[in-house]
């Protein structure tokens, strides 16, 4: 992920990983398709439509617990390995190949954003949170997070995990206080 996509040849791909250029092209045809598999295998360990601290949350519909919990587990995914994170794969992709990552966006439809959309949309459904697009609640969150994330990889502008959480947090006390459905109005 040094070189980006664009400046990242099959034949460098093959020496790094100690395999022939014939054996990639072999398996993946191409170096979109070995970046369509490279991202679907690295987001695949990160399912955050089966986070149980989601989940847990979700079941007591603890509208706090479920934000955060995400937070917690987007900050613990892509910083685990900031050097290989997949975040920057994906931001190579938006930035080089944006087909390529509107491919990875339509394909998941980013299972987290599905996650939050699910959890507003039965909190609506409650009567517990405004009529708002639970899709644009949830994309509008989803990106926050992602931008906190490049600033803490990148910028190295928040220091640590309590760090993120704590402004994350903020956010998530604005968000809820926004969409939640209002008894004297």
């Amino acid at each position: 992920t040094k070189k980006g996509f664009a400046g990242t040849t099959l034949d460098e791909i093959a020496n790094a990983a100690g395999v022939s250029r014939a054996l990639i092209v072999q398996h993946f045809r191409s170096k979109e398709k070995l970046y369509e598999a490279l991202i679907d295998y690295l987001f695949h360990d990160h399912p955050m439509e089966r986070d149980p601290q989601i989940k847990t949350n979700a079941d007591r519909k603890d509208d706090q617990g479920v934000f955060m919990a995400y937070c917690e587990h987007a900050y613990d995914y892509m910083m685990a390995n900031q050097a290989q994170s997949p975040l920057r794969l994906v931001m190579f992709s938006m930035l080089e190949k944006p087909d390529l990552y509107k491919n990875h966006f339509q394909n998941r439809k980013l299972k987290g954003i599905k996650v939050l959309e699910d959890y507003i949309s039965s909190r609506i459904n409650d009567g517990v949170f405004r009529t708002v697009e639970p899709f644009h609640v949830a994309m509008a969150f989803y990106s926050m997070v992602t931008q906190l994330l490049i600033d803490a990889m990148t910028l190295g502008t928040i220091g640590n995990k309590k760090e993120f959480l704590n402004i994350t947090g903020t956010v998530v006390d604005f968000l809820l206080n926004g969409i939640k459905e209002r008894k004297d109005e």
